[in-house]
């Protein structure tokens, strides 16, 4: 898969994501199941981003954007686990509210960083960087 398709497709993951759970048409439970499911796709997208990114030259501002979003996405999994797991009465998790809270803040950062890192990166593809005068070496002070 290009890096570039990979990039806007975590970023379509994310928003799919949401809007399954802000509209369950299929029923709670299915929800919560797809919920997962899409969850997986979205850590994998992230992590498939992260190492294509990493094996480019691309700037090292772009590579950090994409290793934090993968890191990001690992965590909401790691928060959203025991939610899921309460809401199948697997588990009970205090403050339940506040993590749900953690768990969507951090779904709009990965879309933010995803959506930094893939502009930039599209743009560092197709060259359309123009190199600016504070871009250029500075030459040492001459001393006398």
């Amino acid at each position: 898969m290009k890096t570039w398709v990979a990039m806007y497709l975590l970023i379509w993951a994310v928003l799919l994501e949401m809007l399954i759970v802000f509209f369950p048409v299929l029923g709670y439970d299915a929800n919560l199941d797809l919920h997962v499911l899409g969850g997986a796709v979205v850590v994998v997208l992230a992590l498939i981003v992260y190492r294509q990114i990493r094996n480019t030259s691309c700037p090292d501002r772009i590579k950090r954007i994409s290793r934090s979003t993968a890191q990001l996405a690992v965590l909401d999994t790691v928060i959203g686990f025991p939610l899921y797991l309460t809401d199948m009465s697997i588990l009970g998790v205090p403050f339940k509210e506040v993590i749900l809270f953690l768990h969507f803040v951090l779904a709009i950062t990965i879309i933010a960083q995803a959506s930094s890192s893939a502009t930039a990166y599209d743009m560092w593809e197709e060259r359309e960087f123009a190199p600016t005068p504070a871009d250029q070496p500075r030459s040492p002070a001459h001393t006398s």
